[in-house]
Formats: C-alpha cells, sequence, structure tokens
C-alpha cells in the first residue's frame, strides 16, 4: 500500500520546509475530505485533488475498525458511501449493544475493510468514479500528504477528527493513543499543522497531553449533545456550548471550534443573508479559533458558483479563522477576490 513506500528521510526532510512555505494569509481553507464534489469523499483522489486546487488543509474524518485499524470514512455506516452492502453480511450484535444499522465500521475487520471501494453518497453529484478507488487508511493519507509537502514545497495542514469514540472506549479499544501513536511514528506529535476534532468532550481527556497538537471541538446541530453525553451525564446541547459561557467552557479542553455557517451567518428561502450572529466575536472573547463548515455537503446542495463564491466571502469578511468546505476550489476563489 500506499503508506509502505515512505522512505526514512521523508518526514524529516519534509519538516525543514516550514522556513521556505508561505503561510496562508487570512482565513485557511480546509477541504472536508478532499474535493468531495468531484471524487467519492474521503478517497485519496479527493484529497489529492483539494490539494491541487490550494486548500490549505484537509479535514480527516475518522473511524476505527473492529480490530482498531483507524480509516478514512464520512459515516460510521459503510454501507452509506462504499459498496460494502453488497460485499459484506450484516454483522451481528455484541453483547448488549442495540442491534446494528446497516455495516458499521467499527463491527468490520481490517481485512473486509481492505475489499471495499469508495461511492459518491450524495444524491445529484456525479457517479463516475464509483466502485474506482479503495476506502483507505488515515496513514495512507499521512503518506500522501508528506509527498506533497515535499513537492509543492507548501505547508498543508490536517484537521483529524475522530468519530465515536466513546464507543471504543467502553470496548476497552480506545482510539486516542492509537492516533498518537501513529503520529508520533510519522514525527507529527506536536505539530501545530496537524490538529485533532473530536465531538465527544471526554476524547480530549484520554488524548492527555499532545505535545502541542491544537485541538478542535467539533460542533454539531444545536438541538443535539455529544455523542458521550450517556457516559458522562453531561446535560449540554451543542447550541449551549455556543454561548459565551459555553465557549468559555471549551476554552478549558480546546484551542478552537468548527461550527455550522448557519449558526454564524444563516440565509433566508430567497437566499438573502440573515443578520450574523454573534459567535465570532464570542469565539475570541473566550481565546478559541473559529472554523466554520456546513458549505457543501448532504444538508447544504451544491451551490451556483457565482451564490457560492458570495457565501464564502461573505463569512470570510466576518473573521474567521478557517472555512471547511467539500468545494475548495470556490473556497480559494473566493479568498482571492474572484468569480
Amino acid at each position: 500500500m500506499l503508506r509502505h513506500l515512505l522512505l526514512a528521510g521523508l518526514v524529516a526532510l519534509s519538516s525543514g520546509l516550514a522556513s521556505v512555505a508561505a503561510k496562508a494569509d487570512g482565513v485557511q481553507v480546509f477541504a472536508r475530505d478532499g474535493a468531495a464534489v468531484t471524487f467519492p469523499e474521503g478517497t485519496l483522489a479527493a484529497f489529492d485533488l483539494a490539494i491541487a486546487q490550494g486548500a490549505d488543509g484537509l479535514r480527516v474524518d475518522v473511524y476505527q475498525t473492529a480490530d482498531g485499524v483507524q480509516v478514512i470514512r464520512t459515516a460510521r455506516n459503510l454501507a452509506e458511501n462504499t459498496d460494502a452492502a453488497a460485499l459484506l453480511p450484516a454483522p451481528a450484535p455484541l453483547k448488549g449493544e442495540p442491534a446494528p444499522v446497516g455495516r458499521p465500521i467499527d463491527l468490520t475487520f481490517y481485512s473486509d475493510y481492505a475489499r471495499l471501494t469508495a461511492t459518491q453518497p450524495i444524491a445529484g453529484r456525479g457517479t463516475r468514479f464509483d466502485g474506482m478507488f479503495p476506502a483507505p487508511i488515515l496513514e495512507d493519507l499521512l503518506v500522501l500528504v508528506e509527498r506533497r509537502k515535499m513537492e509543492r514545497r507548501r505547508r498543508i495542514s490536517l484537521l483529524i477528527v475522530l468519530h465515536d469514540t466513546a464507543i471504543h472506549a467502553a470496548r476497552g479499544r480506545p482510539m486516542e493513543p492509537r492516533l498518537l501513536a501513529t503520529l508520533q511514528k510519522y514525527r507529527l506529535t506536536g505539530s501545530p499543522d496537524v490538529m485533532i476534532g473530536t465531538s465527544e468532550p471526554s476524547s480530549f481527556a484520554r488524548l492527555g497531553a499532545t505535545g502541542g497538537n491544537p485541538r478542535v471541538f467539533v460542533l454539531g446541530p444545536s438541538t443535539g449533545r455529544p455523542g458521550d453525553a450517556a457516559q458522562t451525564g453531561d446535560r449540554r446541547t451543542f447550541g449551549d456550548y455556543q454561548t459565551p459561557d459555553g465557549l468559555r467552557a471549551v476554552r478549558n479542553f480546546a484551542d478552537a471550534v468548527l461550527v455550522d455557517v448557519q449558526d454564524v451567518q444563516g440565509t433566508y428561502a430567497d437566499g438573502g443573508a440573515m443578520p450574523a450572529s454573534t459567535i465570532v466575536d464570542d469565539a475570541r472573547g473566550a481565546g478559541l479559533r473559529l472554523f466554520v463548515g456546513g458549505f457543501a455537503d448532504a444538508e447544504d446542495p451544491v451551490k451556483p458558483r457565482r451564490e457560492a463564491i458570495a457565501m464564502y466571502r461573505r463569512i470570510i469578511d466576518l473573521g474567521v479563522d478557517a472555512i471547511v468546505t467539500d468545494e475548495p476550489a470556490r473556497a480559494t476563489a473566493a479568498r482571492r477576490g474572484g468569480r
């Protein structure tokens, strides 16, 4: 596999490029699971295209197989974005847990995961690449990024978002030590360009000291609660965390928050912009960086180019730190003042 081609000196050489790599001015553009409008999300092809399109960083959604391999997918149910439904039998439930829906990653062994290819999960997008690209593991992407950093002589940041951490912790296979061991293997421990995100606050406690890797609290829908709420007993919703007091509480365990664009500045039915919320100033007052996502995903269909660029510009002008999008080419164009 691709990760096995990494030469011993690759990481050491790329770490020396910081002095010659130009850091992006102003707001950063992160590609959510790559250029996922073009290629199936979470594939190396999608990530590579996003880098070529000028994305400053990549948001990477990471799940874990039943035997502890950390893989790149965007949903727990593999049937949503791979050919798992046709290739894998329905798994049996674990004792004490509810019956599984579809083909959960955490009930799938890596030997079966490695047989899968990615598919486009969002209606209205092209499906001509379905079945062409394997579903990668995290290490595959780390190798690709180190290569591109060398070739292009620039920084490429990563936002690694862990999912279902409470599930694996309860089973005695916590994700956090495995991720930290992988970062150490690739000499990325403590890198300010490699951020660790999750929507479950207890995961940050299990991370412990990360040696400088920034932490990003990923906020879900305002009325929802973190996935570890049942274990921790914390009754706060994601909306509660968006208040000034909530953001100050977040600062105790994270360096940044990722929120949906509608929580920053929503749009009316006719596409006009609503008044902006106060979350940009509130996050800054709490000492947090603010990342904004939700621009082009299943809940926000791809807009016409002019409309999309206008929305990116509105959010950029509010002073956010980063935008996270499935369409990095449009976001970088908006940042440059293009049309």
